[in-house]
């Protein structure tokens, strides 16, 4: 994988370019991706977005949102559009099984292929040119540099910066994070400079919730909470019966493991959720435990230090036993 300075030169030729994502996205993977769409379309290239699967609808206010599709609804069209592709950005995933059934046919396709991403450990060989750096904050502030280091900085308007500023939000946890580092901020204020509303891009992420969603996450702090003290450990459990009672829909568990951390002590939080096709693991760390180490050596997982997911396929009970008996190795280091 090269340096993206080539990459430049591409750009403002009317070529068919399309952008995609890991699957189920996020703030910053939505954000990362109709960021750079508004930026490409500024430069009047055919510019696609097209994610796995479908994603939260508390990012749907996101200008051009209208206009992703999503691969699971519309595979015919998307296989059409993505065979036709001159380029290929990826966003905020290191690998190409992230992309879940679109994996296929992003890898057979001979199109040339640009990663922008954040995680560790990033599958090279399968894109020409990328940046994959680990201490940035999101792949939207890998958008913001890829832009800024471009002759087109100019053009950074209000709908990039609003999709932007949303995913170094959603990723730095509101700038709480040690990830948002000073740059992160001077990022920002850039984006500020545009014209956003930094508060009503706040309340349409986090104050645009159902009814249900309030009462399930009470219900999971209250009835699915479990301390391990000796582990300075928090375990929540999320049942198929709780997603169906509070009629969870996609992003409805987002932050949840957050709340794990708040509980003075804990160093280490574990959600797992029971999933139609298997079990999904989030974890959450505090100092130097690392979970991208611990997702990856026990879980089918990675991410980030403090941050990171995995998934199984086995039941939600061989899920809890086998964490409760991986755990025990990490008693010190917990400490």
């Amino acid at each position: 994988m090269q340096d993206v300075q080539p990459v430049y030169s591409f750009l403002g030729q009317k070529k068919n370019i399309v952008l995609t994502t890991h699957q189920k996205p996020d703030g910053d993977a939505m954000g990362a991706s109709l960021g750079l769409y508004h930026f490409l379309k500024e430069l009047d290239e055919q510019v696609t977005v097209i994610v796995p699967t479908n994603w939260a609808g508390f990012l749907d206010w996101m200008p051009g949102t209208d206009k992703v599709i999503n691969y699971e609804d519309n595979r015919e069209e998307a296989e059409q559009i993505i065979y036709n592709a001159d380029l290929l950005f990826c966003l905020d995933f290191n690998a190409m099984y992230r992309t879940k059934h679109m994996e296929r046919i992003l890898t057979e396709i001979s199109c040339i292929k640009i990663l922008l991403d954040h995680h560790e450990q990033p599958q090279e060989d399968a894109f020409d040119y990328g940046i994959s750096d680990v201490a940035k904050s999101s792949a939207s502030e890998i958008v913001y540099d890829f832009i800024a280091n471009s002759p087109y900085k100019h053009i950074l308007n209000k709908d990039i910066a609003t999709c932007l500023y949303t995913g170094i939000m959603t990723d730095t946890g509101s700038f709480r994070f040690t990830i948002a580092t000073a740059n992160v901020h001077r990022v920002v204020a850039d984006l500020k400079d545009t014209g956003i509303d930094h508060s009503v891009i706040f309340e349409n992420i986090y104050d645009n919730f159902s009814e249900n969603r309030l009462r399930f996450i009470g219900n999971a702090l209250l009835n699915r909470l479990e301390v391990l003290y000796e582990y300075n450990t928090a375990l929540m459990v999320i049942s198929k019966k709780d997603i169906l009672k509070y009629q969870i829909k996609t992003g409805d568990t987002e932050g949840l493991v957050n709340y794990l951390l708040t509980i003075e002590g804990v160093r280490l939080g574990a959600l797992l959720i029971d999933r139609s096709e298997e079990r999904k693991w989030s974890f959450r760390s505090k100092g130097n435990f690392d979970v991208n180490v611990f997702a990856r050596n026990h879980f089918e997982g990675g991410g980030h230090k403090n941050a990171a997911g995995g998934r199984s396929s086995g039941s939600i009970e061989q899920n809890v036993i086998k964490f409760k008996e991986v755990i025990q190795q990490y008693e010190q280091q917990l400490q």
